[in-house]
């Protein structure tokens, strides 16, 4: 299953990286219309405590409420504006949970986002969203038909919003189905100021059990688990098959991802620390250049630099490891 799962990624690729050219990769873009996937006042509650975010000097502004519908064309703008190649399209399903019964909770369908990946195979891989707690059988026939149907490449599972102990034993037989397709499972972890969202499925330790039990399962670890962000560090060098992530970073001091990407560096390896900008709380232009710029605070700081080649690396490269492209 998982060489056909490779041989089913755009060809151009693969050329590319063969050829010695770096890819630009966004581990983490969710996409969804307002209001028929994502109701507005969920938007106006998740975010309302990210009220500012910080451009690559350490300069802080007040966040602009965005009234621009988040289209696909938007984001293909926006790709375009930072030089991104691809950006990982995120579905997800939080019906089940819904804080408000009179209020319909998010969801952003797979076969919106393999749609869209379709349309635009050059530009879109599309990662599956599953809620396990509907069933461990539906969400097993879903996974199935999303891969083999939909021809969506990675999983995404949502702990705090679908409210589950991702170390539950009822999930192995979902980690067991991802390992066979030799897909990536990327978690949502860290702190998620959604009403809906229970605090204690939000640490990044709850993985070690998974990595534990099942080594060969690639993980993403969304957010590193910010603002535990050094017990998150600390799993992933714990197990070889786990990756970072710092989407929704820019709404942090440059400083902060820094101490992050040194502490991955001595820890890890920043071959296993991938770019994801959590669009469009983050502008991928802005938060891409706060990496290729992030030398500059460590000059300021007096601290050690990040070398180029590594930053080039977890701007895409290693995602593009990740994905089996290479």
């Amino acid at each position: 299953m998982a060489a056909a799962y490779r041989a089913s990624f755009p060809g151009g690729i693969k050329a590319r990286l063969q050829r010695g050219i770096s890819l630009r990769i966004d581990v983490h873009v969710h996409v969804g219309e307002v209001p028929n996937h994502i109701p507005l006042w969920w938007g106006r509650e998740l975010y309302r405590p990210w009220k500012y975010t910080y451009d690559p000097d350490g300069t802080r502004r007040e966040r602009p409420a965005t009234r621009e519908p988040v289209s696909p064309e938007t984001l293909l703008r926006d790709m375009e504006e930072a030089g991104l190649d691809f950006a990982c399209i995120m579905a997800y399903d939080f019906r089940r949970t819904s804080p408000h019964p009179e209020k319909p909770n998010p969801h952003v369908p797979n076969d919106y986002v393999a749609g869209l990946a379709r349309k635009h195979p050059d530009k879109f891989i599309a990662v599956a969203g599953i809620d396990p707690m509907r069933g461990i059988s539906e969400a097993l026939d879903e996974l199935d038909r999303c891969i083999n149907e939909l021809g969506m490449k990675a999983l995404k599972l949502m702990p705090t919003y679908n409210h589950f102990d991702p170390g539950d034993p009822t999930l192995y037989p979902l980690y067991e189905r991802a390992i066979g397709y030799g897909i990536y499972v990327q978690f949502h972890m860290g702190w998620t100021p959604s009403v809906n969202a229970p605090m204690k499925f939000q640490p990044p330790h709850l993985l070690d059990p998974v990595g534990i039990r099942y080594p060969e399962l690639k993980v993403i670890v969304a957010h590193t688990g910010w603002p535990w962000w050094e017990e998150g560090v600390c799993l992933v060098a714990k197990h070889p098959n786990f990756y970072a992530e710092m989407a929704y970073w820019c709404t942090l001091p440059p400083e902060t991802l820094l101490r992050a990407l040194l502490m991955c560096q001595d820890l890890v390896g920043l071959d296993r620390v991938l770019y994801g900008s959590e669009y469009r709380l983050c502008i991928p232009k802005n938060f891409m250049a706060t990496y290729e710029q992030i030398n500059q605070v460590a000059k300021r700081l007096d601290l050690p630099e990040i070398p180029r080649e590594a930053i080039a690396n977890i701007l895409g490269n290693n995602a593009a490891r990740l994905l089996g492209l290479v």
